[in-house]
């Protein structure tokens, strides 16, 4: 009997270690800093580079498949700093738990993070932290809670105060299952399809992370991923305050929801081309809709025929990744719709963003384009805009063409973990925003740049140093020439994370 219950021990303690390579690696995380370089290296590429989060477990078997003595001195340090983030609790007969307490603290002349569009002169002092933050895995099940503090939530000069009590809001907290070709999670957490760090045209980790049901079918060749989220509610259809109504016993909220679909085909580690729907569906009465989860179909052909129980604004997308003799390539365009009538002055309303980089030993030489048209992510009707508690679900602004030019130079040489990157960046800002009422038909305005348009030159450098695994810096300061008038805009930050975990043997 004592034997019989050791082995059951053993064995669900086996499965218990097993689940955490399901734990998502979650945007904020410093590592992606890192997992990036390396994919510009040819590394790491098991992973879809435009799909993140990542798994741990996904990560950790591609860091075991790098050669380490055939690395240069940087790719070992940011392997190393990879590996930190991803560890494992040894296997069986040991079960696991986990806990990431995290703190970071910024120091930035504006009230607005962005210092490409800085806002205000005041020097603020902006921090977050994790409250509580830990998991456990059950066989292939992993459940994860975190907390987390940050008095940017009510800061934040573009979105809605989203923490009421002790500036702290759930984040970062799921339950998941993912074995082979099947992935399933429900939570949340952020999703960014497109490179990390880069802007992206359907879904990014621009907006606070929302409550969502995430399906994933196939493998690295192929897969079909949808996403099905629920948004903010708009009261009366005219404004959004973050609450299903003005207050907890008023009607007339409409309710509002995310869906999302991407088709994946990766022929080679080296190309992926992707095609990418979502929609923003709303009524009074709206729910989970199982039309709009079902990745099969096809939104173009299913949200506006019968029946048609929401109101709807679609979005249809391709992108494309490719890497050849240490050029990767990343674009997407993203058509938001198609004026077939000829009325009113717009001919198509888009988003575009793309990036080329360059890796050599010492140093990434990149340049990025990002252009969005003055109605992109808007809708006649308020509810059917692209936004999430007054963020944008891909990018934060419209009416927009913004170019830049950098140099990541690594000098490990001269200490592990040390970055510099000058970047020069260019600004065209129009007066359309996608909070903004929706242009009648007979109302002249342009297709991008609309309006009276502002021009913004940033020539910055910024300094990055991570030592150690635990702990990070960065530095970030440049001049903008803003049509006639000139500004210092800077920031410092620094971070702190551990990540602690326990064996627990039977």
């Amino acid at each position: 009997m004592r034997t019989s219950v050791c082995l059951i021990l053993s064995l669900f303690a086996a499965l218990w270690a097993a689940g955490q390579h399901n734990r998502l690696l979650h945007l904020h995380d410093p590592a992606y800093d890192y997992i990036v370089r390396l994919q510009r290296r040819g590394h790491l590429l098991e992973l879809n580079p435009t799909a993140a989060p990542y798994r741990h477990g996904a990560v950790a078997e591609a860091l075991a498949k790098m050669d380490a003595a055939r690395l240069s001195a940087s790719e070992r340090q940011w392997m190393r700093l990879v590996s930190y983030a991803v560890r494992q609790v040894p296997k069986a007969p040991e079960a696991a738990v986990g806990y990431q307490p995290e703190a970071q603290a910024s120091l930035i002349n504006s009230d607005r993070l962005d210092l490409l569009r800085p806002l205000g002169d005041t020097l603020n002092l902006f921090y977050k932290a994790t409250v509580f933050s830990g998991w456990a895995a059950f066989g292939d099940i992993i459940a994860e809670a975190a907390v987390r503090h940050s008095r940017y939530y009510e800061d934040d000069p573009d979105g809605l105060d989203v923490a009421l009590r002790l500036y702290a809001r759930s984040e970062d907290t799921y339950v998941g299952y993912q074995r082979k070709w099947l992935s399933a999670y429900l939570g949340r957490w952020n999703l960014h399809w497109g490179v990390p760090g880069h802007a992206a045209t359907i879904a990014s980790d621009n907006p606070r992370s929302q409550d969502q049901l995430y399906l994933k079918l196939g493998g690295r060749q192929f897969s079909i991923t949808s996403v099905l989220s629920e948004l903010d509610s708009a009261t009366d259809g005219r404004y959004f305050t973050g609450r299903a109504a003005d207050d907890s016993v008023q009607s007339g909220s409409t309710r509002r929801y995310f869906a999302a679909h991407r088709w994946d085909y990766r022929p080679g580690r080296r190309f992926l081309v992707s095609l990418l729907e979502s929609a923003v569906y709303s009524g009074s009465a709206s729910g989970l809709s199982l039309k709009y989860l079902n990745p099969i179909h096809v939104f173009s052909f299913v949200v506006d025929n019968r029946p048609k129980n929401d109101e709807n604004n679609g979005f249809l997308a391709g992108l494309i990744w490719a890497q050849v003799s240490g050029l990767t390539v990343h674009g997407q365009f993203m058509v938001d719709d198609i004026n077939l009538q000829g009325i009113g002055k717009e001919s198509l309303t888009f988003a575009m963003v793309g990036s080329a980089v360059y890796a050599l030993p010492a140093f990434d030489l990149g340049v990025s384009l990002e252009a969005v048209s003055s109605r992109a992510y808007n809708a006649p009707q308020p509810e059917g805009r692209y936004i999430y508690l007054q963020r944008g679900l891909a990018t934060q602004f419209s009416d927009y063409v913004s170019t830049a030019l950098w140099a990541d130079v690594y000098l490990d040489r001269f200490a592990a973990g040390l970055r510099l990157q000058p970047r020069l960046a260019l600004l065209y800002q129009g007066e359309r925003d996608m909070r903004q009422s929706f242009p009648s038909n007979d109302e002249s305005v342009d297709n991008i740049l609309d309006g009276s348009v502002l021009r913004t030159v940033r020539a910055s450098i910024e300094l990055a140093y991570q030592p150690v695994p635990w702990a990070w810096a960065q530095a970030d300061g440049g001049y903008n020439r803003m049509d006639g008038s000139t500004r210092f805009a800077g920031s410092l930050t620094v971070g702190l994370r551990l990540n602690l975990q326990e064996a627990l043997a039977f």
